[in-house]
């Protein structure tokens, strides 16, 4: 017969505390002696707050935590296996890609939609290889900056860093992502990154397109690449 079960948990911690005051130990609570008899008396007072949780977690039937929207934590336990295994380089980028999602410093929020994206991506192959591929079709080669020559602005193009070329490339995934959301709350942003990624592994996708304007730009104003003094 199980003692901690639903019907049987009220009664039974309920006549034990009721025996506790009963006794001659519940007179002696406030000298030094009785500690052990306060802290019986406390225990007693928060397994009747807490029964009902108690009597889930004896019968291992605790309720998970919230997947929904609104909440606030994910269960990583069927992620896990998208971050073993990988390198210094590979682990950075995905860091990277959580940092440039994170808004207000929920940084929970956004590894959850991180790692949810990656759930989403696992049918189409290698979640990490998909995401490297994506990141190499947008990272940008060059840029144009403005630079004040003889009272008229000029585009300038110049080489870009590769730490700052998936960065932008990240970014850009990530406002096109958002782009695609706006108008649309049925839908998840964790479902448009996914999209996004899937289309830029393929070199296509509003981010791939930004990232051939600016090449396109650069090339159209290359004649003034000689003013670049940085």
């Amino acid at each position: 017969m199980n003692l901690f079960g639903k019907l049987n948990f009220n009664c039974v911690f309920s006549s034990s505390l009721d025996w506790f005051h009963s006794s001659r130990l519940a007179e002696k609570v406030g000298t030094k002696k009785t500690r052990f008899c306060r802290e019986t008396e406390s225990f007693y007072a928060f397994c009747l707050s807490h029964r009902r949780y108690l009597c889930y977690a004896l019968e291992g039937l605790l309720p998970s935590r919230p997947r929904g929207r609104r909440a606030s934590t994910y269960n990583l336990s069927d992620n896990l296996g998208y971050i073993r295994g990988l390198n210094g380089k590979q682990k950075q980028l995905i860091k990277k890609l959580v940092h440039i999602c994170m808004i207000d410093g929920k940084k929970t929020r956004s590894r959850a939609i991180v790692y949810k994206t990656f759930h989403r991506l696992a049918p189409h192959g290698d979640v990490i290889k998909l995401l490297v591929n994506a990141i190499e079709n947008v990272k940008p080669i060059c840029e144009v900056k403005k630079v004040r020559i003889s009272g008229t602005t000029r585009l300038v193009p110049s080489i870009i860093a590769t730490n700052r070329q998936e960065t932008l490339a990240i970014r850009w995934m990530l406002e096109s992502a958002a782009k695609r959301r706006m108008g649309k709350k049925s839908i998840s942003l964790d479902q448009c990154l996914y999209a996004e990624i899937l289309e830029a592994s393929q070199k296509m996708g509003i981010a791939r397109k930004k990232r051939d304007d600016l090449h396109k730009l650069a090339e159209a104003n290359r004649s003034f690449s000689h003013y670049r003094w940085w």
